[in-house]
């Protein structure tokens, strides 16, 4: 029995001291800009490091999609960067403003606002991807939120030994997942350099045939709504003027957005100046074809200018 406890004890210890190191090798390894994976859009987002710029675009895939970014740099003589990624709440847009801020300069702030950001559960198929921001546990922002999103991340336990969290997801952080980008050695991370974060136009998708229009849910989510405030409160709290948008869907006015957001000062550029019946604008009712992309673009660059 002794030594039954004793080989237990031992076989424990090796457990513990592998979890330990390997954790410690993992924060250590998916901060390092040349092994993260910049195919994620989040992940490129957060390795931006020491940028001064007039604007940040903000958001979900709708956001991401919206504008030809180059475009509006030349139409409003500002210098920007679109952080918008598919898929992205406002608990990944919180996180993610979070790190950017520590190491960027922002003059402005367009976020992206619309009833299916507010209803991600219903909206998104993951809404927080809770992986993109393990290697950042440090953070005290980061760390809060993983801790109200995966509750047994608050245990004592985890106090203890945090670096188990790596094995919480392994499908993103195994050995075999550091073997692939040792290869791979950085070798994506220029892609979204040229669009400044925006969407590539090599990604064109042919306008819709039909769309038939489906409704948002009227009223916001209490989380998805808590979570828009911090990301407010955050970036005015860094001296970030804040301006709310919506990119369009077709045959969507949204002026419940437009209502919502009428109780702060901040200013709301709706997109009801821009023709959202034409169908060849759009490749499905949220996002916008090539051709749409640019003329939104030019229709907002304008807006934006006159919000100065």
């Amino acid at each position: 029995m002794k030594a039954f406890l004793g080989n237990s004890a031992i076989a424990g210890g090796i457990l513990f001291g592998f979890i330990l190191a390997y954790g410690t090798f993992c924060d250590y390894f998916f901060q390092k800009p040349e092994y993260m994976d910049f195919t994620e859009k989040r992940t490129w987002n957060i390795a931006q490091k020491g940028g001064n710029y007039d604007y940040a675009v903000l958001g979900s895939s709708r956001a991401f999609g919206a504008f030809d970014m180059p475009l509006l740099d030349s139409l409003t003589g500002w210098k920007g960067i679109n952080l918008g990624a598919n898929g992205s709440g406002f608990k990944d847009n919180y996180l993610v403003l979070t790190l950017f801020l520590k190491t960027n300069q922002v003059d402005r702030l367009l976020l992206q606002v619309d009833m299916g950001v507010l209803n991600s559960k219903m909206a998104f198929s993951n809404e927080f991807h809770a992986f993109t921001f393990f290697p950042f546990w440090e953070e005290k922002e980061v760390r809060e939120v993983l801790q109200e999103e995966i509750p047994v991340m608050a245990h004592p336990l985890t106090e203890l030994a945090p670096q188990w969290r790596y094995f919480y997801f392994n499908k993103y952080f195994s050995p075999k997942e550091v073997i692939r980008r040792c290869l791979a050695g950085g070798e994506p991370s220029n892609v979204f350099l040229k669009t400044r974060g925006g969407i590539q136009e090599t990604e064109k998708a042919p306008p819709a045939t039909k769309i038939t229009p489906t409704p948002l849910p009227e009223t916001p989510e209490e989380e998805d709504w808590r979570y828009l405030l911090k990301v407010k409160t955050l970036a005015e709290q860094a001296g970030v003027a804040v301006l709310f948008f919506s990119a369009p869907r077709y045959q969507d006015e949204q002026r419940e957005v437009g209502t919502l957001l009428s109780q702060f000062p901040n200013r709301y550029i709706s997109p009801e100046g821009f023709d959202q019946s034409n169908l060849s604008f759009f490749q499905d009712q949220g996002h916008l074809t090539s051709n749409g992309r640019k003329l939104f673009t030019l229709y907002m660059g304008k807006s934006f200018q006159e919000s100065i």
